[in-house]
């Protein structure tokens, strides 16, 4: 019995935080005991800062970004709708994301086994006064 419910539930599977001077980074598996999973990235900017979100044209956007493997084959990653603010200054309305949200990618493994997939965050970090430089921070996971 508690081998057929550990194969009906799905597994998650999440790494210590990482945290740079602009957000904290966790990572975790979604994996439904088939070759299918769902990498995930929980981004949590810090107190007055933001990110700028895929589709904000003229800044560097938060992206993720897988390293190619023939282990896997690799969907787009999905972002969040982000939130609309007005930066008074250029009297601009940007696309950011200022709060916790959560990016996922779907992968499909090519053979059975443990895997272990790399990637990278990149985003570009501001607060109401200033943009920082653009980090890349390095991500893992291991797909069981």
């Amino acid at each position: 019995m508690p081998i057929m419910w550990c194969a009906l539930i799905a597994m998650v599977l999440t790494a210590a935080p990482i945290e740079t001077m602009h957000v904290k980074v966790a990572t975790s598996v979604k994996d439904a005991a088939t070759r299918r999973a769902t990498l995930v990235v929980d981004v949590e900017p810090k107190p007055r800062m933001h990110v700028y979100a895929p589709g904000q044209p003229g800044f560097i956007v938060v992206s993720l970004t897988l390293e190619k493997d023939p282990a896997f084959t690799a969907a787009a990653p999905k972002f969040p709708k982000p939130e609309k603010i007005v930066f008074a200054p250029l009297n601009e309305t940007q696309l950011v994301y200022a709060k916790p949200f959560r990016i996922v990618q779907d992968v499909t493994r090519t053979s059975r086994g443990p895997l272990t997939i790399k990637g990278t965050l990149r985003y570009q970090a501001c607060d109401d006064t200033v943009c920082y430089r653009p980090t890349n921070v390095p991500l893992e996971w291991t797909v069981r």
